[in-house]
């Protein structure tokens, strides 16, 4: 089931768009440097260096590229290029022969841990930087370089985590402040297409799914503030977000456009679910116009559908505006 009017609330850190985006320049980033490391391990430049072994840079030059390319052909499957991030950089330090270099290898688990944290519900980002940090814990503890006991386990496990919970927990609140509408806490317009994004992703593109977009307006806002004050419009637009938030079905995204303008997206819900929603919203919310506009998930564009919509909602307040005599002869 899925329900989105939030994305603090949903537990989802981004779009899948932009989570792919940023793993894709993550793993570009290391692989490119385990290649630079590989390179001069196999042909030093100087003899007094200790250079360690590049079996563990090889593989994780090789985990990368078959990461990058799962993402190229299928960029919906992230869970393989996921591990093999996490497994790149301990294959990595399980060669090193010298703690220095354990240190600066210690930098990517540090951007990694952040991306998971923010990236990911809080629950999966977990398990996954703590994987991260035991597969690290582990490398170091197996790897040929001198190491002075349990301070070298705690600095590694000190660094992941605390970079996770710090910079990771504060992108991932930014990047939901971006997304959200302050007065309501619903999603604006730019969490609206994020969301309805997800959420056509949760589909099949084979799958028999209807897509419904409603356009809602609150009528008589603008009087309303000009005779009883601004307060008394923000309470009304709270008011109805709240209620509308409680009433979307399961599958459904809900957002505040601007001003008196809120849209929701609902995929593969029965059409009697769609009925009883906006005779819901009819009922306990009055002075709302509303149109609605749908198509199948094969067919469906979000803004096309919001156009329509849109068009719907002014065609029928129009008429409404006129009385029943213009709907009958229109």
């Amino acid at each position: 089931m899925y329900r989105l009017s939030s994305l603090a609330g949903a537990g989802i850190g981004v779009g899948r768009k932009q989570r792919v985006r940023l793993l894709r320049i993550y793993l570009s980033a290391t692989t490119f440097l385990y290649a630079y490391g590989v390179v001069f391990t196999l042909f030093p430049v100087r003899s007094d260096i200790a250079y360690g072994n590049p079996t563990g840079g090889i593989i994780a030059i090789l985990l990368g590229l078959a990461a990058l390319t799962q993402l190229a052909i299928q960029s919906e499957h992230v869970m393989f290029p996921t591990v093999a991030a996490i497994a790149a950089t301990p294959v990595v330090m399980a060669f090193h022969v010298t703690m220095t270099a354990e240190y600066v290898c210690l930098i990517a688990p540090m951007f990694l841990a952040m991306y998971l944290r923010a990236f990911h519900p809080p629950y999966r980002a977990w398990m996954l930087i703590a994987a991260l940090t035991v597969a690290c814990v582990v490398a170091v503890a197996l790897a040929p370089a001198p190491h002075v006991g349990v301070i070298t386990f705690l600095i590694i496990v000190v660094a992941i985590t605390a970079a996770a919970e710090s910079f990771g927990l504060l992108m991932r609140a930014m990047f939901t402040a971006a997304c959200t509408d302050p007065m309501t806490g619903l999603l604006n317009r730019a969490g609206w297409e994020i969301g309805t994004s997800d959420l056509l992703r949760h589909f099949r593109p084979t799958m028999s799914v209807s897509v419904v977009v409603v356009a809602l307006d609150i009528d008589g806002l603008k009087t309303l503030n000009d005779t009883q004050g601004h307060q008394a419009g923000d309470r009304r637009i709270t008011d109805y977000a709240r209620q509308w938030k409680q009433l979307v079905p399961r599958r459904a995204v809900l957002a505040r456009l601007g001003g008196d303008e809120f849209a929701v997206c609902i995929a593969g819900e029965d059409p009697g679910v769609v009925r009883d929603f906006l005779d819901s919203v009819r009922t306990t919310t009055p002075s709302v116009s509303l149109g609605t506009a749908t198509a199948n998930l094969s067919g469906a564009n979000i803004a096309t559908l919001y156009a329509h919509a849109d068009a719907a909602l002014y065609q029928s307040r129009g008429r409404r505006l006129q009385g029943p005599d213009t709907v009958a002869n229109g």
